[in-house]
């Protein structure tokens, strides 16, 4: 548990005051909460202070003068006022148990229960499955089973230029003579005999 002095030096190095200051301010906070608390609560958060800072929550004060106007004693600037009221509560925070803090917040008017809530605890992120390759070039291996120069596409046509050399058989390129020479039928495959002379032809 810290010393009255520490909790007051925490509070001023948050609010950037005098200690002198900020143990005005701290007393008149705490004597306010204390009004808002019920008698079989204060024991449990003046038992959680220092002894002089507890009293004041013992003591408790009326509810007819709120928290910030006992501060504006202190400070006539209303929003330095209420930065005042946030650093001791942010000490309080820090110093008091989950219980403790519990019972003012449940107690307080809701802009002051703001002021006590606990800041929120990071969640470690959500571990995710490690993506898999996807088959791009970037991702290729090598060894592949299928070469892309043997590929075929599904269901290639007989006559698809896909499909090798489809027109062998006709092309100029590739085919191995004229359709006289491949049946076989030209002069210089001519056999005797012939059924009808050359002699006795008419034009």
């Amino acid at each position: 548990m810290a010393t009255t002095d520490d909790f007051i030096s925490h509070v001023a190095a948050h609010a950037g005051v005098s200690a002198t200051l900020a143990e005005r301010v701290v007393r008149a906070v705490l004597t306010g909460i204390g009004g808002y608390l019920s008698a079989a609560e204060r024991p449990l958060v003046a038992d959680e202070l220092p002894a002089a800072l507890g009293a004041a929550v013992l003591t408790g004060s009326s509810l007819a003068t709120p928290i910030e106007e006992r501060v504006l004693a202190f400070d006539p600037s209303t929003g330095h006022a209420r930065e005042l009221i946030a650093s001791v509560c942010r000490v309080l925070v820090e110093e008091l148990s989950a219980e403790a803090l519990a019972a003012i917040h449940a107690a307080v008017p809701v802009r002051l229960a703001s002021l006590l809530a606990t800041p929120a605890t990071s969640e470690a992120p959500l571990q995710t499955a490690p993506e898999r390759p996807r088959d791009t070039l970037a991702g290729g291996r090598p060894g592949s089973h299928h070469p892309v120069s043997d590929a075929r596409g599904p269901g290639v046509h007989s006559e698809s230029i896909a499909a090798g050399n489809p027109h062998a058989t006709t092309k100029l390129s590739s085919t191995t003579g004229s359709t006289q020479e491949r049946h076989r039928d030209t002069l210089a495959e001519g056999r005797p005999g012939y059924p009808r002379p050359l002699a006795g032809s008419r034009p």
